[in-house]
């Protein structure tokens, strides 16, 4: 019987160890296509992003909250890689925003930005991908049309140069100007052959390229390459200094040297290090390099190292939740990414490289090629045979709405008092507005969402005045005297006059309060010491009475006892 009894034992314990073991292998795998088809995880990144931005699965991914952002690097990247991907969305509420945010920006000197063209670049991405036109995407403070293409890259030079941020503005600057092909006038600060210069003659001696340095960096050589690849059939053979040299070479000699460059940093497991952490975005970066050249990164032998491909890597970062890993290492220089924690950036940046996969699979055309599809003539963007777009030249893709009772229903529900929390709603509106059929009361809401857009702008206005006060007068809070009280008054009392929902937007609010405190303070420590002063002269003053007082009571006792002494001796 204790035999029995232990055989039964022992079966127990073999499965037990045995299921142990199964289940660590099956936790260990990673969440592959084979189980997964390439839709269905770029899908899963959007389903993921939707909750976190607090959307439910069957609503907008485009909410009143993830709205905010556009025009933004959190906000553009997801809609480029979801409109190549053709996923259903409003991108017309995205485009509106987007729109409405630009038109803000360019009443400042600055426009987009001081430095960064990039912003310029992004934008354009994501009006296209949006079904807009960046060439002719709102107006500016004096009504004319604002051609982001033409301000953002062949004319920066007229007020910043393409460069000032680095290779970054030379490499976006292209992809955005050759992502319709966009002819460039006589009389431009910037030629293309210009912009491809600066590209190729930041090479390094590695085939690579780099933000700084003299090290290859995986993502800036993959980013220089999706510039460059439009170029690779060309046999323009372009003049520049590399260095110390005069050279004069094709994009193809270039383009050769940086895919050998990278197929070297290539890791065994098939993926990327950027900076000695190995991180999703390296490898998706390198994806969509390898797709906008027509190369298949799942069968290229330079790209396929011990059986695992690309895109092997880039899944092995897939999370249960449907989102991706940055690391799989916390990064001190970047602790927003946890290494158990789906990250925002590493999605969006592997749903538009695995949206490049997919559109190669397909016969699409590449990611960064927003012209008609089978519309590519063939040839190299410097090619003068070569198809190019006009400013405007773009069909409105826009058709008229019904602004139904709905949306009628909106407007008159706006409250009396606006905040910035109702812009978004009011943006949408109006823009819905504008492009419906015409019935009657257009007019009438019309003018009512112009004045909300008007009364919300001025709050914002204020907002910003606020924030700028703030760090203009006030900052450094260490150095704050009583001389400052009458600012730091004001800038409470215009704090005080604002909603709660705005009253978050003030920036340093808690050193703001901490400095009233500070200076109140000072102020009641300086009546306290007037209150003593003159407490201390009332007292003196009493003093100084009291001892006259007594002086005369003395005088006047003595002189009448020197009376007395008078009448005796008379």
């Amino acid at each position: 019987m204790k035999q029995w009894w232990s055989r039964i034992i022992s079966v127990v314990i073999a499965l037990t160890m045995l299921l142990t073991q199964m289940s660590a292998a099956w936790a260990a795998e990673p969440l592959g296509v084979e189980n997964s088809p390439l839709e269905e995880v770029i899908e899963g990144i959007i389903l993921w992003k939707k909750a976190e931005n607090g959307s439910a699965p069957e609503e907008s991914f485009f909410n009143d909250a993830y709205l905010g952002q556009a025009g933004t690097t959190a906000g553009d990247w997801y809609p480029i890689g979801m409109g190549r991907f053709g996923y259903e969305e409003d991108y017309g509420a995205y485009l509106a925003m987007l729109k409405e945010k630009v038109q803000e920006r360019y009443r400042k000197p600055e426009k987009l930005n001081r430095d960064k063209a990039t912003e310029w670049h992004r934008i354009s991405l994501a009006v296209l991908a949006c079904g807009g036109d960046p060439t002719c995407f709102g107006v500016d403070e004096a009504g004319n049309p604002i051609n982001l293409i033409a301000d953002g890259v062949y004319n920066r030079g007229n007020t910043a140069s393409l460069g000032r941020q680095g290779i970054n503005g030379w490499i976006w600057g292209l992809i955005a100007l050759d992502s319709m092909r966009y002819e460039i006038p006589e009389g431009a600060y910037y030629s293309r052959a210009d912009i491809l210069k600066q590209i190729l003659q930041r090479q390094l001696p590695d085939g690579g390229f780099a933000l700084t340095g003299s090290v290859a960096d995986p993502d800036i050589t993959a980013m220089a390459l999706q510039a460059l690849a439009p170029y690779y059939i060309s046999d323009a053979v372009y003049s520049y200094r590399r260095g110390q040299q005069e050279v004069s070479r094709t994009v193809r000699e270039v383009v050769d040297e940086a895919l050998a460059c990278l197929s070297v940093m290539q890791l065994e497991n098939g993926g990327y290090a950027s900076w000695g952490t190995e991180n999703v975005e390296s490898a998706d970066q390198v994806l969509v390099a390898l797709c906008s050249l027509g190369i298949d990164p799942l069968s290229d032998a330079r790209f396929v190292k011990n059986g695992n491909t690309l895109l092997d890597a880039i899944l092995s970062f897939r999370q249960p939740d449907g989102g991706f890993l940055h690391s799989r290492v916390y990064d001190a220089d970047n602790p927003s990414s946890l290494p158990n924690q789906s990250n925002t950036m590493a999605g969006e940046q592997t749903v538009y490289a695995l949206t490049a996969l997919w559109r190669q699979q397909n016969g699409k055309n590449a990611l960064y090629d927003f012209r008609p599809e089978g519309s590519a003539d063939g040839l190299p963007p410097d090619d003068p045979r070569s198809v190019h777009a006009d400013a405007g030249s773009q069909e409105d893709s826009s058709v008229l709405l019904y602004f139904a009772q709905s949306d009628r229903d909106a407007v008159d529900a706006l409250p009396g008092l606006l905040t910035t929390e109702n812009y978004v709603t009011v943006i949408k509106l109006l823009d819905k507005l504008e492009k419906s059929e015409d019935f009657e009361g257009k007019e009438h809401y019309t003018s009512v969402l112009n004045e909300a857009k008007e009364q919300i702008q001025a709050v914002q206005d204020e907002i910003d005045g606020i924030n700028r006060d703030v760090l203009e007068k006030l900052y450094p809070f260490n150095k704050i005297s009583l001389k400052d009280k009458k600012t730091v008054d004001s800038i409470v009392s215009r704090y005080e006059r604002l909603s709660s929902y705005d009253q978050g937007k003030i920036l340093r609010w808690d050193d703001v309060v901490k400095t009233k405190t500070q200076v109140d303070n000072l102020q009641r420590a300086v009546y306290i010491a007037i209150v003593l002063a003159g407490l201390a002269l009332i007292l003196a003053l009493v003093a100084v009475r009291r001892l006259c007082n007594r002086a005369g009571s003395k005088k006047r006792a003595m002189e009448q006892l020197a009376e007395q002494y008078k009448d005796e001796d008379l």
